[in-house]
């Protein structure tokens, strides 16, 4: 066993060096879904069958993770369900009966958590509850809300995709309002996360491991994060932020207009970028690499795929990252060119999010943070 920093790919090493346990919570990222699945199962949302509320009211206190994915589900649902979904920090004033509120975060000790279960019980509201019931919280509450808390000890950090499959049961427990088309049953997305965590387990090497994969492309450079909708912006934005807080490792995110003026200003081109990823490169023999152009990293689906290929198709050292990948791959013309996916359908939407498209942005998202904690484990150092 080699001293120092650890092999990304040896696996004993890597986990000799993950003392916080992150890696075992990233990889239950489909158990955090599986439990509110069984929640729905046991009819812990029940309550909410019957109702055709006013609005849904997301109040995630100062839990950023929440924050993020309470916005992704709007992103991804407020079009496609009848009725209104707010995210917010603090409970607004005019909740009164015919709202449900939810309140989301992993402090139980948040007052602007514990205030807005109490003023939401007073107006009596129906209050679900997306955080741990203990302290001020639980004494808010007072033994009334439905109990949507969390059931596995997870690091707060790795707690968006639970989030984002809470808030999708509570919109899916309001059987008498329309939503189509509906979001993927949570116990396939579970399965799908599964399937991820474990095409992404140490054990794999970084030439099959699409975690350990991104991780290699993040290390030692800047880069930034983009989406190619709001939704995918939420993806980005969220990657960004774990990559700062899983491994220490500043990088930024933006929409794809403003992404890519940073190429242009950054003075990226296809003879920076091969330069630097050229495969004669040695750090031992040619020094530290200097002037390295910004790499972006853009969060797609793949039905939009060909689409946002052609809006960067001008980019130098720009990296599509689709989650649930299945439609996709590169194929080859006849005449040996590459071809990316296909072209939409004639009136086909490409560009707006859909419930249906969530799947893939929890794959995404796991994938990120996972490659997150493998750059933690390494160190972003340049190799």
């Amino acid at each position: 066993m080699r001293t120092g920093t650890p092999d990304l790919d040896d696996a004993e090493e890597l986990f000799s060096a993950d003392v916080d346990g992150l890696l075992r919570g990233v990889a239950l990222a489909g158990a955090q879904v599986r439990a509110i699945a069984e929640a729905e199962r046991e009819g812990v949302l029940e309550p909410l069958a019957d109702l055709r509320p006013r609005s849904v009211v997301i109040v995630y206190g100062g839990a950023g993770i929440a924050a993020r994915a309470a916005t992704l589900i709007v992103a991804a649902v407020s079009a496609r369900i009848d009725v209104p979904i707010v995210t917010a920090p603090t409970l607004p004033g005019w909740i009164g009966p015919l709202d449900v509120v939810v309140i989301a975060g992993d402090d139980a000790g948040d007052m602007a958590l514990a205030d807005a279960a109490a003023r939401g019980l007073r107006r009596r509201a129906e209050v679900v509850v997306v955080a741990p019931i203990a302290g001020p919280l639980r004494d808010a509450l007072g033994g009334n809300g439905i109990d949507l808390s969390p059931r596995l000890d997870i690091e707060p950090r790795l707690r968006f995709v639970g989030f984002a499959a809470a808030f999708l049961a509570v919109l899916s427990g309001l059987r008498a309002v329309r939503f189509m088309p509906t979001a993927p049953p949570l116990d396939e997305v579970a399965d799908a996360l599964d399937a991820e965590a474990s095409a992404g387990h140490p054990g794999r090497q970084s030439f099959h491991n699409r975690a350990k994969a991104l991780a290699l492309r993040v290390q030692g450079r800047p880069v930034v994060w983009s989406g190619d909708s709001p939704a995918a912006t939420v993806v980005a934005t969220h990657a960004a932020a774990s990559f700062v807080a899983l491994a220490g490792v500043i990088c930024a995110a933006a929409d794809l207009g403003d992404a890519a003026a940073s190429v242009a200003v950054s003075g990226n081109d296809s003879g920076a970028a091969s330069a630097v990823d050229s495969i004669f490169y040695d750090p031992e023999i040619d020094g530290p690499r200097a002037g390295m152009p910004t790499r972006v990293l853009v969060a797609t689906t793949a039905a939009r795929e060909w689409f946002t290929r052609r809006r960067v198709g001008g980019l130098a050292d720009v990296e599509l990252l689709i989650g649930d990948d299945t439609e996709s791959g590169e194929r080859r013309s006849e005449s040996g060119a590459p071809e990316w996916a296909s072209p939409p359908a004639p009136g086909e939407d490409v560009v707006a999010d859909s419930p249906v498209n969530l799947m893939s942005f929890l794959i995404l998202v796991l994938r990120m943070e996972l490659a997150a904690v493998y750059l933690r484990l390494v160190g972003n150092t340049v190799r």
